[in-house]
């Protein structure tokens, strides 16, 4: 054996060993709630269907069993028992128990989520003493060429090693679609990633994890994993093991770039269009934007001198500021040039430990956005609010409402965002509210009642 390749063997033995007491496998179970329709709900329901072929999930043969059963993987982050993961491992988990490369079992339980980036935290109910946690290193010091390894529990597998090296880096765009909206940087690796490696580390030659490994996408040019940069995990996790939850700023509008328009698009927005501008195709009622005077339709040419090129540059910005902060918003609408200031809200999150949206009814909203409209088959320019969750035993389960389901109107009037949804929800009516909403097997008319 060449020196060279003893010496690259040895390090790859030696960082798999490091990394061995530290990285967990996590088997969830998930109790199904029948449905109208008799197809029961839970695990993986809220994982868009381009991503649920990642997380390895599985059932019985028994058709009469009830739990939903998947496998993930995790990193233990400190001495109390904290283990990072992805949030789709773990949502709507009933039972969660990890499992250490010495065999030994301890029941968790999670203490946050973030739907924004993909990420959640769970802690050992008795974490033992010797707990190991890993290493963290530096994701903006990451070059491509870099050998890396990924570990994790893929196919029911512990403590599978893979190698290969750092294929790419860059901002998430519409070639990249990552499992979180505000992951705006990604790691693309040839390290081969099956599922049930969703939450575990990309390692670097140092034994740091330099990122969580979060979906695969597999096409004729063959498969590339991709991580989440592990300096945005540690900033979300920190925040989610000291509150449980991570607030970010918000602009209140949905935004496209204007280059992806036909020229018939571009010829409605009339002349003189710049190359490049995020193009506002939806503003949030009574958000942010709304009270500041901004429309569907306006073009956002820069916020606070920063040139915006596209929807990206817009999340970029917004991310980098606090809530509650005043932006300069430079805009184009109808050929002419304008400017408001917007005092950046919060923005709502279903996994907060306060009340979700729609949480008196036993509901959580998300809105219909045209990557997720696609993954379910729809038209991407289809506009709703889809039910992520639905409380056993509350209003919106007597209902019959049913998670997938996609809220069309409230009282007769179109919803296209889940705040527009809940607001229209959250106004007094004795006699309930009649939804109109879209299913597997159709649409149909549903009365809520208020209590």
């Amino acid at each position: 054996m060449p020196n060279e390749a003893r010496i690259l063997s040895s390090a790859f033995s030696a960082v798999a060993k490091a990394l061995r007491p530290s990285v967990v496998r996590i088997d969830v179970e998930i109790r199904q709630m029948p449905t109208r329709g008799g197809r029961a709900s839970g695990a993986g329901q809220d994982v868009p269907p381009f991503f649920r072929h990642f997380f390895d999930f599985g059932g019985g043969d028994d058709p009469s069993d009830q739990t939903q059963r998947g496998t993930g993987s995790g990193v233990v982050l400190d001495g109390n028992g904290n283990i990072v993961t992805n949030r789709h491992v773990v949502t709507g988990a009933t039972t969660t128990t990890v499992i250490f490369s010495d065999g030994r079992e301890f029941s968790a339980r999670t203490i946050g989520m973030d739907s924004e980036t993909d990420v959640a935290v769970i802690r050992l109910d008795k974490p033992p003493r010797d707990l190991i946690a890993a290493r963290l290193g530096d994701s903006d010091a990451l070059e491509v060429g870099e050998w890396v390894l990924a570990v994790g529990s893929p196919l029911g597998l512990d403590q599978t090693v893979t190698a290969g090296i750092i294929s790419g880096k860059g901002r998430v765009g519409r070639h990249v679609q990552m499992s979180g909206g505000r992951v705006r940087q990604y790691i693309q690796t040839d390290a081969k990633i099956n599922p049930g490696n969703s939450g575990g580390p990309l390692v670097n030659l140092n034994a740091e994890v330099v990122g969580i490994n979060t979906l695969i996408n597999t096409g004729p040019g063959g498969a590339y994993g991709f991580a989440i940069p592990v300096n945005q995990v540690k900033r979300v996790a920190q925040s989610l093991i000291n509150e449980g939850r991570i607030r970010y700023p918000y602009l209140g509008v949905l935004v496209g770039d204007l280059t992806e328009l036909d020229p018939a698009q571009r010829a409605k927005l009339g002349a003189g269009l710049p190359a490049n501008a995020a193009l506002v195709s939806e503003v949030t009622p009574a958000g942010p934007a709304a009270k500041a005077g901004l429309r569907s339709g306006d073009l956002i040419l820069d916020i606070d001198g920063h040139k915006i090129e596209g929807a990206g540059d817009v999340i970029d910005y917004v991310s980098t500021r606090t809530i509650g902060a005043a932006v300069t918003v430079n805009y184009l609408r109808s050929g002419q040039r304008g400017s408001v200031s917007v005092v950046l809200g919060e923005l709502p999150s279903s996994d907060a430990k306060s009340a979700p949206s729609g949480a008196k009814l036993g509901l959580v909203l998300q809105t219909l956005t045209p990557d997720l409209a696609e993954s379910m088959g729809l038209d991407p320019a289809a506009k709703g609010a889809v039910i992520a969750e639905v409380a056993p035993g509350s209003a919106a389960a007597r209902a019959g409402l049913e998670e997938g389901e996609i809220i069309l109107e409230v009282d007769r009037h179109g919803v296209a965002t889940a705040d527009a949804a809940t607001s229209a929800l959250q106004a007094p009516r004795k006699a309930g509210h009649l939804l109109r909403v879209r299913g597997g097997s159709g649409t149909r008319f549903v009365t809520i009642g208020t209590d």
